[in-house]
C-alpha cells in the first residue's frame, strides 16, 4: 500500500489559515478606534463567519452540483475554463480564510474585552 502524502495539503491549510487570521487582525484593528474594542471585534468575527459560511455553502454546493454544471457546459459549449476541482480549491480557501479570521477575532476579543 502506499501511503499519502498529506504535508501539501497541511501547508496550504495553514498559510490559508494564516492569511485569514491577517485580514481578521486588521480588520479588528481597523475598527477599534472607530466603534470600540467589543464592537471592533464582534464585526470582525461576524465578517469572519460570514466568509467561512459562504466558503462552506459554495463548497458544497460546487461538491453537491459540480458534475451537472460541467455537463450543463459540455452540452452548451462554453469556454470559460471552469470546471468542478478548480471550484472546489477555490471555495475551500474561503472556507479557511473565514476559519482563521473568525479565530483571529475571537483572539483579539480576549485580548482586548476579556472573557
Amino acid at each position: 500500500m502506499t501511503e499519502i502524502d498529506v504535508r501539501p495539503f497541511g501547508r496550504a491549510v495553514t498559510r490559508w489559515v494564516g492569511v485569514g487570521a491577517c485580514v481578521g487582525a486588521v480588520v479588528a484593528a481597523a475598527l477599534l478606534s472607530v466603534v470600540g474594542a467589543k464592537a471592533a471585534t464582534d464585526a470582525s468575527f461576524a465578517l469572519g463567519t460570514l466568509v467561512l459560511g459562504f466558503g462552506v455553502a459554495t463548497w458544497a454546493g460546487t461538491v453537491g452540483f459540480g458534475e451537472s454544471m460541467a455537463a450543463v457546459q459540455d452540452h452548451l459549449g462554453g469556454e470559460s475554463g471552469w470546471n468542478q476541482g478548480g471550484a472546489r480549491q477555490a471555495f475551500a480557501v474561503l472556507t479557511w480564510i473565514g476559519v482563521g479570521w473568525s479565530a483571529a477575532a475571537v483572539v483579539a476579543s480576549i485580548l482586548l474585552v476579556g472573557l
